[in-house]
């Protein structure tokens, strides 16, 4: 290396020709010279064009003469050459690094300019303090020396500024990316801290030019929008890693990032308490609590990642600040031994529960990617006849398995109703077992639902829940399907009414108008498998889930492409209004 040497110019052979600008030929070159003490971190390469490409910018708009601009822009490929050192289990731990760990980490300081120092090259020079002095900080507080103010380098400042910037942006081993706009946010609120103000100044003039290469440079996965747990071994890195602990959650009821000190939701105006704000934490010592996902009526759901394995997982906790009775946590406890119990490939994998230190319940099941069927119909009003018939019949398959075991679900909709894509088939499953009701001699399951209590959703409820009677069967989730499978066919609900109340009135009533009537050319053996499900009392309707599939099955297995468990012309058009 020491014949590379110069400042700016390019001395010794030419590109033969045709090639680009022989500046850019030798920063390659000396890219892949540095990624070769690197080449266990992954993404290195990459790692280096970005921060040559940022550390330009910054010394540009820092007014450096154009010499050594470019002498940087060589010099800083450079900086982590003595990382040679370290162990690859440290360099890639995702947890804190212990006193032995950090002190081999922070030794390539003084190992990389031990490597480069070269007396008769500029660029090794520059390069040799580059690696020596990039973790120093401003206010005195880094590392090896505890340099303060200008008495860090000049180009060890620049740098210091360009290196987080990339490593908030960036994937890591142990850590996701950050939005750009957090990152801007975080990089400024180091100044005089860790980075020289007159270099985060510069930055903040440059935020269009390193937006651009930051997206254009960008390698592997987007930006993660998820609060952002700023890892044990970040926050161990100094105060401008460790601020960004509590700067941002992402908001269930929107799903957009929002300051940790928000009140309310700006998007919905809902007001957001402790459980709306758990994005960035760790739960039970493996999941990484992420992105928000949504809010129930009890509870709060985001993704979240198993820490060890690296699965996505969906997370749901109780809302004990807005449920914080005993029964509330019951029936929140019902939905994982419930759905456990069944085992039926329609629901939700619960794969665990339990409970945070400050005593909130979580459940945590797979991830579903797809939509509602509540979703569908609002975007579309209403499905073709067979797409209504078999999402019906596959939802009948699965309370068939549920009412073997005695569970009757209580709340069905089609927002309960989640369909996803696997393999280009459509597929479905059934969600929300939270206030459901064994049907067993087991009082503490039937005190969960008290006398004169109403549970459900008012359109989707059958009569004798509009009621708030206790007795609550199979038979009222078989009217449910009936309501749903209205909604399918017709694009409206069977009732409806200007408020919750007048909609009970309405299902206890019982009065509608035919599917038939709405929807011309309907088979009548679906119309009249709807009407029957559709029957105030119970005993006129059908009995069983197996029962209410007869009808349906036949019409299905008319059609050569009809099987158990396919769904078919979900994603077709619907003729006439709906």
């Amino acid at each position: 290396m020491a014949g590379i040497d110069d400042d700016a110019g390019v001395n010794g052979a030419r590109p033969t020709a045709g090639a680009t600008n022989p500046d850019d030929l030798r920063l390659a070159l000396l890219i892949r010279l540095a990624a070769g003490y690197q080449f266990r971190e992954d993404g290195v390469i990459e790692h280096l064009r970005r921060i040559a490409a940022y550390v330009g910018v910054l010394a540009e708009a820092c007014r450096r003469p154009a010499g050594e601009v470019e002498r940087l822009r060589q010099a800083v490929v450079f900086h982590d050459v003595g990382m040679v050192d370290v162990p690859e289990a440290i360099l890639r731990k995702e947890g804190k690094l212990d006193e032995r760990e950090t002190a081999v980490m922070r030794r390539h300081a003084e190992l990389g300019r031990a490597l480069l120092d070269e007396e008769g090259s500029p660029l090794l020079r520059e390069a040799a303090a580059l690696a020596w002095a990039h973790h120093e900080c401003f206010d005195g507080s880094g590392y090896p020396r505890g340099l303060r103010g200008e008495a860090i380098p000049f180009g060890a400042r620049v740098l210091a500024v360009a290196d987080v910037f990339d490593a908030l942006t960036t994937r890591r081993a142990f850590k996701e990316a950050y939005p750009l706009e957090v990152a801007f946010d975080i990089v400024r609120g180091g100044a005089g801290r860790r980075f020289d103000p007159e270099v985060v100044e510069a930055f903040d003039r440059s935020r269009r030019e390193l937006t651009v290469l930051a997206e254009r440079l960008a390698t592997g996965e987007q930006p993660s929008r998820t609060g952002f747990r700023v890892s044990a071994r970040d926050a161990a890195d100094g105060g401008v890693f460790a601020a960004t602990r509590d700067a941002y959650f992402s908001c269930p009821f929107c799903r957009d990032l929002h300051p940790r000190e928000a009140t309310v939701c700006p998007q919905t105006r809902d007001v957001l308490r402790r459980i709306h704000k758990l994005s960035g934490t760790v739960v039970a010592e493996r999941y990484e609590v992420r992105e928000g996902l949504g809010v129930g009526g009890m509870a709060a759901v985001y993704e979240a990642r198993h820490v060890l394995i690296g699965r996505r997982l969906a997370i749901k906790f109780l809302d004990v600040e807005a449920a914080p009775s005993v029964e509330n946590l019951a029936r929140f406890c019902n939905e994982a031994r419930f759905v456990s119990a069944v085992g039926h490939p329609n629901l939700v994998e619960v794969t665990d529960m339990g409970e945070t230190p400050d005593g909130t319940p979580f459940i945590v099941m797979e991830l579903l990617e797809g939509r509602s069927l509540g979703d569908l119909l609002r975007e579309r009003r209403r499905l073709s006849p067979m797409a209504a018939v078999t999402v019906a019949i596959e939802i009948l398959r699965t309370l068939a398995a549920v009412h073997t075991k005695g569970i009757v679900h209580r709340d069905l909709k089609p927002d309960n109703v989640f369909l996803l894509d696997e393999a280009g088939e459509p597929r479905l499953k059934l969600l929300d077992f939270g206030i459901s009701l064994l049907r067993t001699g087991d009082e503490r399951h039937k005190r969960l639902t008290q006398a004169g209590q109403v549970l459900g959703t008012p359109q989707y409820m059958s009569p004798e829940q509009a009621r708030g009677a206790t007795d609550i069967d199979r038979r009222s989730d078989l009217f449910t399907v009936g309501s749903i499978l209205y909604e399918m066919l017709t694009g409206r609900p069977v009732f409806d009414g200007p408020s919750p109340f007048a909609i009970a009135g309405a299902v206890a009533l019982c009065m509608f108008q035919p599917p038939g009537a709405l929807v011309p050319g309907l088979d009548a053996r679906v119309e009249r498998a709807v009407l029957r499900a559709l029957e105030r009392e119970p005993e006129n309707r059908f009995q069983t889930a197996e029962e209410f599939l007869e009808p349906l099955r036949a019409v299905a297995s008319e059609d050569a492409r009809y099987r158990d468990g396919r769904i078919l012309d979900l994603a077709g058009p619907v003729a006439g209004p709906g």
